[in-house]
């Protein structure tokens, strides 16, 4: 600081560590380095600026930081204001972190500070966050025995905790609760139920929504509509989704950035490509800058359509605005390369990625597993594999399903069942899918006699996988030569233990499907009989 010409003290580092607060563009390294500005000056924190620097690393999302700035302050007697800990505990509760939120909480009160609205706030979007519905009743429960009252912020939260765990009758409770107190719901809350909605499928509830907020006489914003296409957008209602862009800008509403990416990304979806080129070059005239979103969604686009070298020169505009490749651009990347074989650009991006410091995600492995697999080419995706784990990573139930595939396809079932071994061991719990797969790599290697020892695993769904799987056995041998129908054949005509007896059982003592399920084996058998 003294460089740049000014004076080393409490108050500058405080001025720039609050302007930097109320800008958004705090950053838990810039507030590291400031901090080591303080120690070189030998300056020793005063009550206002360790507040300041607690505050800042939790706003920043880093709450361990700041919890050690807290022990700090604590050890050399100094104290620690309401808003700051208020601030720790929103950071501790967005990091899922509820137990250390709720040790903060009772801390203030054990001290004589009485937790006002925005603390019960903070604690509950900690538990709205972790979807602990019950610990959010709980904080609502005390604040009305505390004599706290709650704002449009606290009934939001509990709507938004009853809309997520599906009570919907308890959110519209909520919102009467709201009117009963004089306290009018904003968009937000409108927009939290759309949202709901949406992730559960509901997208026809969007107009219920839109008619009531109206009802109520609360006005759409611009968040609002942006829920609104986007949630069409999701469920391939393209036209709902233009006429939503249409109402919002016929209601004197500006779209943002966000609108213009949601709307490029609804075309996308609906493989309107060239509307949505359209669209973005619509953006820029209009005076809006993309972002790295916008050009991640039409990388995706491109890559679709294997627009190889549109990809690239979409990449090169995107650098030259200032934009760097992000880690969800590094994972578009992989994935679009993968699905149409392209492994060598697909490992280069996974090259350039780490050159640039940024750490590849699980879901980047997983689509590279994927890719692989899907093509056959089980080595690759094993030393892929290998590679995720070598990075801390773990993969997917999906990725190690494919895996499991690719093995079968290899006519390699030992490795097939050393990664069902591996999910056991790991804490990933096999599904339909992995046993039906692992049934098809023990026919495809003519290991008929351990096809028993897949429905034996699956546990509870014993039932369920024995109808799914042998619904759909003559499929399966449909895929193999004259030989394997002979080897079922003679299977079934001789061996009277493992599967044959297996069914058998079911056959007796289950429901009628498995009956079911019994006829359509015989008549495979009959039909291989006709063959032999």
């Amino acid at each position: 600081m003294r460089r740049d010409g000014y004076p080393s003290d409490f108050v500058n580092y405080s001025l720039i560590i609050q302007s930097l607060t109320r800008a958004n563009r705090i950053d838990s390294a810039i507030l590291q380095k400031l901090y080591g500005e303080i120690e070189c000056d030998k300056l020793e924190l005063d009550v206002r600026l360790s507040n300041d620097l607690i505050i800042g690393f939790a706003k920043a999302g880093d709450p361990t930081r700041a919890m050690e700035f807290v022990a700090m302050v604590q050890g050399s007697g100094l104290s620690t204001k309401t808003a700051t800990l208020v601030a720790l505990i929103s950071a501790l509760g967005s990091a899922g972190r509820t137990a250390e939120a709720e040790a903060i909480f009772e801390e203030m009160k054990d001290n004589g500070l009485k937790p006002r609205t925005r603390a019960y706030n903070a604690l509950l979007k900690g538990y709205v966050k972790s979807g602990l519905l019950k610990d959010a009743e709980f904080i609502a429960s005390e604040m009305e025995r505390s004599g706290v009252c709650p704002d449009e912020r606290t009934y939001s939260l509990l709507i938004d905790a009853y809309a997520n765990a599906g009570r919907w009758e308890s959110a519209k409770i909520v919102l009467k609760e709201m009117e009963a107190n004089n306290v009018q719901p904003s968009s937000y809350v409108f927009s939290r139920i759309l949202a709901s909605y949406r992730d559960r499928g509901e997208w026809q509830k969007s107009f219920q929504v839109l008619k009531e907020m109206k009802a109520r006489g609360v006005n759409p914003d611009r968040h609002f509509y942006n829920v609104m296409i986007d949630t069409f957008g999701k469920f391939n209602c393209l036209d709902h989704a233009v006429a939503t862009f249409d109402r919002m800008l016929s209601e004197g509403i500006l779209p943002d950035t966000v609108t213009w990416n949601t709307l490029i990304d609804c075309h996308c979806k609906a493989e309107r490509h060239d509307r949505a080129e359209e669209l973005f070059e619509e953006m820029i005239q209009k005076g809006y800058s993309p972002c790295t979103t916008t050009f991640n969604i039409l990388i995706n686009s491109y890559g679709e359509q294997e627009r190889w070298d549109d990809v690239k020169s979409l990449l090169g505009r995107m650098q030259s605005q200032g934009l760097p490749p992000n880690v969800i651009t590094y994972t578009t990347l992989v994935d679009i390369y993968g699905k149409s074989g392209r492994f060598d650009d697909a490992i280069e991006c996974l090259e350039d990625m780490k050159a640039t410091g940024l750490r590849p995600s699980s879901t980047m492995y997983n689509a590279l597993i994927n890719a692989y697999a899907q093509r056959g080419l089980s080595e690759q995706a094993i030393y892929a594999f290998k590679i995720m784990r070598a990075d801390g990573l773990k993969p997917s139930l999906l990725a190690l399903n494919a895996l499991i595939n690719a093995f079968g396809e290899d006519r390699r079932d030992a490795e097939a069942f050393a990664v069902l071994q591996y999910m056991k061991e790991n804490d990933l719990k096999p599904d339909v899918v992995t046993y039906t797969t692992l049934m098809k790599a023990l026919i495809r290697v003519e290991k008929f006699h351990k096809v028993g020892y897949c429905w034996k695993c699956c546990g509870p769904n014993y039932d369920y996988l024995l109808g799914v799987s042998l619904s759909s056995f003559w499929f399966l041998l449909s895929m193999f030569d004259l030989t394997v129908f002979k080897t079922l054949t003679i299977y079934m005509k001789i061996e009277k233990g493992s599967a044959t007896h297996e069914l058998t059982q079911h056959s007796q003592n289950s429901s009628g499907y498995c009956r079911l399920i019994w006829n359509e084996l015989e008549w495979i058998h009959s039909k291989s009989l006709v063959l032999i």
